[in-house]
Protein backbone atom coordinates (compact mmCIF):
# COMPACT_ATOMS: atom_id res chain seq x y z
CA UNK A 1 0.00 0.00 0.00
CA UNK A 2 1.17 3.70 -0.96
CA UNK A 3 1.04 4.96 2.48
CA UNK A 4 2.79 2.75 4.32
CA UNK A 5 5.77 3.48 2.27
CA UNK A 6 5.01 6.82 2.25
CA UNK A 7 4.19 6.69 6.41
CA UNK A 8 7.79 4.80 6.87
CA UNK A 9 9.63 7.64 4.55
CA UNK A 10 7.89 10.35 7.07
CA UNK A 11 9.09 7.61 10.25
CA UNK A 12 12.96 7.41 8.91
CA UNK A 13 13.02 11.18 7.74
CA UNK A 14 12.03 12.49 11.27
CA UNK A 15 14.11 10.28 13.05
CA UNK A 16 17.08 11.50 11.80
CA UNK A 17 15.52 14.68 11.49
CA UNK A 18 16.70 14.79 7.93
CA UNK A 19 14.83 17.84 6.52
CA UNK A 20 16.08 17.17 2.92
CA UNK A 21 14.55 13.49 3.21
CA UNK A 22 11.46 14.90 4.47
CA UNK A 23 10.90 17.19 1.96
CA UNK A 24 11.53 14.35 -0.69
CA UNK A 25 8.53 12.66 0.80
CA UNK A 26 6.32 15.64 1.49
CA UNK A 27 4.26 17.40 -1.85
CA UNK A 28 5.53 20.76 -2.99
CA UNK A 29 2.15 22.48 -1.68
CA UNK A 30 1.32 19.53 0.62
CA UNK A 31 -1.48 20.39 3.55
CA UNK A 32 -1.69 19.82 6.79
CA UNK A 33 -4.44 20.31 9.09
CA UNK A 34 -3.02 21.24 13.25
CA UNK A 35 -6.05 20.29 15.34
CA UNK A 36 -4.27 21.57 19.09
CA UNK A 37 -7.60 21.82 20.87
CA UNK A 38 -7.15 25.62 20.73
CA UNK A 39 -7.16 29.03 18.50
CA UNK A 40 -3.42 27.76 17.93
CA UNK A 41 -4.17 25.28 15.75
CA UNK A 42 -4.61 25.77 11.58
CA UNK A 43 -3.84 24.77 8.04
CA UNK A 44 -0.07 25.11 6.79
CA UNK A 45 0.07 24.87 3.18
CA UNK A 46 3.90 24.21 1.57
CA UNK A 47 6.79 21.83 2.90
CA UNK A 48 8.48 24.74 4.11
CA UNK A 49 5.95 25.22 6.29
CA UNK A 50 4.90 21.84 7.19
CA UNK A 51 8.61 21.16 7.88
CA UNK A 52 8.89 23.50 9.99
CA UNK A 53 5.63 22.78 11.95
CA UNK A 54 7.17 18.93 12.38
CA UNK A 55 10.35 19.73 13.59
CA UNK A 56 8.72 21.97 16.32
CA UNK A 57 7.07 19.51 17.41
CA UNK A 58 9.78 17.41 18.07
CA UNK A 59 12.46 20.36 19.01
CA UNK A 60 9.33 20.82 21.89
CA UNK A 61 9.94 17.67 22.91
CA UNK A 62 13.61 16.58 22.94
CA UNK A 63 12.82 13.64 25.05
CA UNK A 64 9.89 12.27 22.03
CA UNK A 65 9.88 9.16 20.02
CA UNK A 66 7.96 8.09 17.12
CA UNK A 67 6.38 5.51 16.29
CA UNK A 68 4.43 3.50 13.61
CA UNK A 69 0.55 3.13 14.42
CA UNK A 70 -2.74 3.18 12.58
CA UNK A 71 -4.80 6.05 12.94
CA UNK A 72 -8.43 5.89 11.46
CA UNK A 73 -7.29 2.53 9.67
CA UNK A 74 -4.50 4.00 8.17
CA UNK A 75 -0.72 4.36 8.63
CA UNK A 76 0.60 7.13 10.99
CA UNK A 77 3.08 8.12 14.09
CA UNK A 78 2.35 8.92 16.93
CA UNK A 79 4.76 11.24 19.44
CA UNK A 80 5.60 9.45 22.61
CA UNK A 81 7.45 11.10 25.55
CA UNK A 82 9.49 8.91 27.62
CA UNK A 83 7.10 8.27 29.97
CA UNK A 84 4.42 6.79 27.37
CA UNK A 85 2.32 9.99 27.29
CA UNK A 86 1.62 10.42 23.51
CA UNK A 87 1.52 14.20 23.03
CA UNK A 88 0.94 13.90 18.56
CA UNK A 89 -0.61 11.67 16.41
CA UNK A 90 0.48 12.02 12.70
CA UNK A 91 -1.83 10.48 9.99
CA UNK A 92 -1.48 10.81 6.38
CA UNK A 93 -5.16 12.05 4.76
CA UNK A 94 -6.97 8.47 3.57
CA UNK A 95 -7.47 10.16 0.52
CA UNK A 96 -3.17 10.70 0.12
CA UNK A 97 -2.81 7.27 -1.94
CA UNK A 98 -5.01 8.90 -4.97
CA UNK A 99 -3.40 12.35 -4.35
CA UNK A 100 -0.17 10.76 -4.21
CA UNK A 101 -0.19 8.60 -7.42
CA UNK A 102 -0.81 12.33 -9.06
CA UNK A 103 2.09 14.13 -6.72
CA UNK A 104 4.56 11.55 -7.90
CA UNK A 105 4.56 9.24 -4.62
CA UNK A 106 4.43 11.80 -2.21
CA UNK A 107 2.52 13.20 0.77
CA UNK A 108 0.06 15.53 -0.41
CA UNK A 109 -2.02 16.21 3.09
CA UNK A 110 -1.56 15.44 6.62
CA UNK A 111 -3.28 15.78 9.53
CA UNK A 112 -1.91 16.39 13.37
CA UNK A 113 -3.75 16.09 16.26
CA UNK A 114 -1.96 17.70 19.28
CA UNK A 115 -5.30 18.13 21.23
CA UNK A 116 -4.75 16.95 24.83
CA UNK A 117 -8.74 16.01 24.90
CA UNK A 118 -8.38 14.01 21.28
CA UNK A 119 -5.18 12.34 22.64
CA UNK A 120 -7.05 11.26 25.97
CA UNK A 121 -7.29 7.78 24.12
CA UNK A 122 -4.22 7.30 23.27
CA UNK A 123 -3.02 8.23 26.92
CA UNK A 124 -5.17 5.76 29.10
CA UNK A 125 -3.92 3.49 30.93
CA UNK A 126 -4.18 0.10 30.24
CA UNK A 127 -4.64 -2.95 33.00
CA UNK A 128 -2.01 -5.02 33.68
CA UNK A 129 -3.23 -8.68 32.51
CA UNK A 130 -0.94 -11.79 34.28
Amino acid sequence: MLRDDLAAGLLRALQRRDDLALASVLSPDVRMLVDTGDRTGGELHGRAPVTRALNDLLVGHPDASLRSVHVNGGPGLAVRLRDGRVVGVLAIDPRADDVAASAGDSIAELWLCASPGKLAHWNRRRPILD
